[in-house]
C-alpha cells in the first residue's frame, strides 16, 4: 500500500497537523503525555539543530533532530503514530537518509533535544498508577513498531512504586541513617519558590553538575531550564521532602532532592501547574514522586543519597501514603535501596538503531 509523507525542515512554525496527530491517538487509554513547550523549544534549539518533520497530517508525525554541531548521533522525537508498519518505514528511512547526509552513525530517541524535556517510551502494560507527572507515556505497541524499525533499546530505566503497608519496615531498615541527620556535616535548605528564586543560578549549575555526565545528556541554556525549572515548577514541589544539602564548611551546593505529590488524578489543568498550598488538600490519595534525586560528584560516596532518603522519610508517613521513587536507569545504584522492599516496577527505554 502506497504511503504520502510530507518532508518539512522546520522555518519557524510546526507543521499545522502537529497537535491533532499528538492528540488522537490516546482517547480512550486513561493516559496522555503531558504538555510540552514543543514550538518555543523547536524555535530556541534551530539555532543548534537542523530540523526536519516528516508527517502525513493524520496518522503519523516524527522530527529528525539534527545537531549542527555533529557527532556520531542524530535524534529523532515528537514521534506519534497510528502503528501503520509502512508509513513508519518511509518515515524512519528518510530520517536515516537526512543523517547519513550529515555525517551521523547512529540515530537514538525518543528524545527531545535533550534529556531535560520529553524522552524514553513506557515498556509493557500499564502500572496501577496509570501515569504521573511527566511520565513518559505511550501507546502500548510503540516498543514493538520501533524493534521491528530496526532499533533497539540502549538505555533503560525503572519506576518503583513503594505501598503505604511496607513504609514501616523502611523506617526500621533505616533507622541509623536517620541519626545520621542530626550529625551532617550539611546544612538542609527547604525547597519553595521563594527558596528556587534566590538560588536559582546556583540550582542551574548544580543540576548540570550532578547529570552532566549521564548517557545522552545533553546541556541546555538557561531558557530552555526555565521553560520547565522555575518559580512555576517550585510552587508544586513538596516542602516536607524537597530539599537543598550545602556543605558548611565550603559552601557549596552538595545535593538536591526534588519531590512532589502525584497531581496527575486532579486533573491535566492542575498537573500542568499545580500549588502545592492550593493542590495538595484536593488529593485523596497521597503519592509522593521522588523525581529528580543527586549528588554532585565533589561529595559521592558519602552516603548522601541515603541521606537525601532519610530527610524525606521524617514526614513521609503524615503527608503520604505511598511514594513511586521515578524514571531510575536501570544501574543506578540507588536501586539497592529498593532491593528488598515489595515495590510495583514500570519500566522504559530509549531505543537506537545504526544509521547504515
Amino acid at each position: 500500500m502506497p504511503s504520502f509523507l510530507d518532508r518539512l525542515p522546520y522555518q519557524g512554525e510546526l507543521p499545522a497537523s502537529f497537535d491533532t496527530v499528538g492528540r488522537q491517538l490516546y482517547a480512550g487509554l486513561g493516559y496522555a503525555p503531558d504538555d510540552e513547550h514543543a514550538a518555543r523549544l523547536c524555535e530556541q534549539l534551530a539555532a543548534t539543530h537542523d530540523i526536519i518533520f516528516y508527517t502525513d497530517h493524520w496518522n503519523l508525525r516524527l522530527a529528525g533532530l539534527f545537531p549542527k554541531e555533529g557527532g556520531e548521533v542524530a535524534y529523532f522525537g515528537f514521534w506519534e503514530t497510528a502503528g501503520l508498519l509502512p508509513p513508519n518505514q518511509l518515515a524512519f528511512d528518510q530520517l536515516r537518509q537526512d543523517a547519513a547526509a550529515r555525517g551521523f552513525q547512529q540515530v537514538r530517541g525518543p528524545l527531545h533535544f535533550s534529556t531535560y524535556f520529553r524522552y524514553r517510551l513506557r515498556l509493557g502494560p500499564v502500572p496501577s498508577w496509570k501515569q504521573f507527572s511527566r511520565e513518559p507515556v505511550n501507546p502500548p505497541y510503540y516498543p514493538s513498531l520501533l524493534e521491528q524499525l530496526g532499533f533497539r533499546p540502549v538505555l533503560g530505566f525503572e519506576s518503583h512504586c513503594l505501598r503505604a503497608s511496607s513504609v514501616p519496615q523502611v523506617y526500621e531498615q533505616r533507622r541509623a541513617v536517620q541519626e545520621q541527620l542530626l550529625q551532617s556535616p550539611f546544612e538542609f535548605i527547604p525547597l519553595g519558590p521563594g527558596t528556587w528564586a534566590a538560588l536559582e543560578d546556583e540550582i542551574f549549575e548544580l543540576v548540570h553538575q550532578v547529570f552532566g555526565q549521564n548517557p545522552a545528556y545533553r546541556a541546555v541554556g538557561k531558557a530552555q531550564f526555565r521553560l520547565l525549572y522555575n518559580e512555576q515548577y517550585a510552587e508544586g514541589l513538596c516542602p516536607h521532602t524537597s530539599v537543598l544539602f550545602r556543605h558548611r564548611a565550603s559552601g557549596q551546593l552538595a545535593a538536591l532532592s526534588l519531590c512532589q505529590p502525584n497531581y496527575h488524578p486532579l486533573g491535566r489543568t492542575v498537573s500542568a501547574h499545580p500549588v502545592f498550598t492550593r493542590h495538595y488538600p484536593l488529593l485523596t490519595h497521597r503519592t509522593l514522586l521522588a523525581k529528580t534525586v543527586g549528588v554532585h560528584p565533589d561529595f559521592r560516596g558519602q552516603g548522601l543519597q541515603a541521606l537525601l532518603a532519610a530527610y524525606a522519610m521524617q514526614e513521609f508517613q503524615e503527608y503520604y501514603d505511598d511514594v513511586i521513587f521515578c524514571l531510575m536507569r536501570d544501574d543506578n545504584l540507588s536501586l539497592r535501596f529498593l532491593k528488598d522492599l515489595p515495590t510495583e516496577v514500570a519500566y522504559y527505554a530509549l531505543f537506537e538503531r545504526d544509521v547504515a
